[in-house]
């Protein structure tokens, strides 16, 4: 359940890359958008100071003409003010000393040359001195485009995050392919021909090929000390499969000449020994060369005649216990292997259960070998993790049955050497059953 939710929470390369794209655009979106209204407020106001002052040095220079003469001044400005009507302009004037002459009295005297915006009644103005010693102030509404221009910045924002977050996920897609090609050439390795192994030609992007060639260096670590761990395991187990041999024959002359009960009860315990370390040895060297399919496929196969050899091989009272179903399959494989994978499948059910039931079918293009015990069983959380080398349920080691871990592994090992598959599987009854499904023979 963690591993999910971790796996849940992790984002791949493409969702980053389509996020930090998405993002990157919507900051630098944003920041243009920005840039763009303090220069548009910036410019508009400019226009507006402009047209204010253009309107306040012609009023000056009508005022300039009629001189100190008051009543032409306030005439001056009445006709001014008439014919600048439609624009909302104000205009008022005032004397050297800043006192009211005539007009509107909200256009005030700006204090310095230039413009002002009169904060309190939102008025821009703009003064003017005429040669006559009179100021010609006009005014204007001060507009304020910044908060509108704000929200318009605001909302591009918006929309150019949206079209990067659509763009970006098709352009990251095409970024990492590369990536996902390498990923997926990875995936179809052969763990047993890992010499023969190929991530394909470069991408001729330098880190996807500097991250190939360092997996291809680790394929080549691996490869060698997998074979150099199988090459351990098949000569221990050749070293001490002749010396067991030796022994078991040694006890087997030993124990017909004891005439002793009890010395003759210790040899077969001895002999029982050293068969269980046999059997171990050859599931070791089984399990030590990587198999595959086309190795020692070379003969089509029985399979009931295989299990039939196997339980006639047993002791009596096991022989008694196995019971074989009805039916036949053909397979192409190695006999001995084969045999070996059919014996120990009867030998865990017998070691489990008191009684065994073999049964083989055809199911489409493969035929399924089930052997059936009727002991305790395996829990489903256990199922997959007893087909690993040692690996042994609670139950068997609460119980203290005897065994290594190894007849599962080698099942299954066989099994897909075979092309087949290996699996516990739900039965009605009590007790386990396992399910060998290999390719058939027509």
């Amino acid at each position: 359940m963690r591993s999910r939710k971790k796996a849940d929470m992790a984002a791949s390369i493409v969702q980053r890359v389509a996020f930090g794209a998405a993002l990157a655009a919507s900051a630098a979106a944003l920041l243009v958008a920005l840039t763009t209204t303090i220069v548009a407020s910036l410019v508009l106001q400019s226009a507006e100071d402009r047209r204010l002052e253009e309107a306040a040095v012609t009023f000056a220079e009508e005022l300039a003409k009629e001189g100190d003469d008051l009543e032409a001044v306030r005439r001056v400005q009445h006709d001014e003010a008439e014919e600048l009507g439609h624009t909302g302009m104000l205009l008022a004037v005032y004397d050297q000393d800043g006192a009211f002459v005539a007009g509107e009295r909200l256009a005030e005297l700006p204090a310095s040359p230039g413009c002002a915006t009169l904060g309190a009644r939102d008025l821009r103005v703009c003064r003017a001195s005429s040669s006559s010693g009179h100021f010609a102030v006009v005014g204007g509404a001060h507009s304020q485009p910044m908060p509108l221009l704000a929200g318009s910045a605001f909302l591009a924002a918006l929309l150019a995050a949206g079209l990067a977050l659509a763009a970006s996920r098709p352009v990251s897609r095409r970024l990492v392919a590369p990536l996902t090609r390498l990923r997926e050439r990875i995936a179809q390795l052969d763990v047993d021909a890992l010499t023969q192994a190929s991530l394909g030609d470069e991408e001729h992007i330098a880190e996807v090929d500097a991250l190939r060639t360092t997996i291809v260096q680790l394929i080549v670590r691996v490869e060698r000390a997998l074979a150099q761990a199988q090459r351990f395991a098949a000569n221990a187990a050749h070293e001490l499969r002749t010396p067991l041999t030796t022994i078991q024959a040694e006890l087997e002359l030993l124990v017909e000449g004891v005439g002793d009960s009890a010395a003759r009860e210790g040899v077969l315990v001895a002999q029982r020994k050293v068969a269980e370390l046999s059997a171990l040895v050859e599931r070791l060297l089984i399990l030590s060369v990587p198999l595959r399919s086309e190795h020692g496929a070379t003969e089509v196969l029985s399979l009931r005649d295989l299990i039939e050899d196997v339980v006639h091989a047993l002791p009596l009272d096991q022989r008694l216990r196995v019971q074989l179903a009805q039916g036949d399959a053909l397979v192409r494989g190695d006999a001995v292997l084969l045999g070996s994978m059919v014996s120990n499948a009867v030998a865990n059910g017998l070691k489990f259960g008191d009684s065994v039931r073999v049964e083989v079918s055809r199911a489409g293009g493969s035929c399924v070998l089930r052997v059936d015990d009727d002991g305790p069983g395996v829990v489903a959380s256990e199922r997959e993790a007893v087909f690993e080398p040692f690996a042994r349920t609670r139950d068997a080691l609460q119980r203290r049955i005897p065994g290594h871990g190894l007849g599962l592994a080698l099942i299954r090992h066989v099994a897909e050497a075979h092309g087949g598959s290996a699996a516990l599987s739900d039965k009605d009854t009590a007790g386990a059953r396992l399910e060998i499904r290999l390719p058939s023979e027509p």
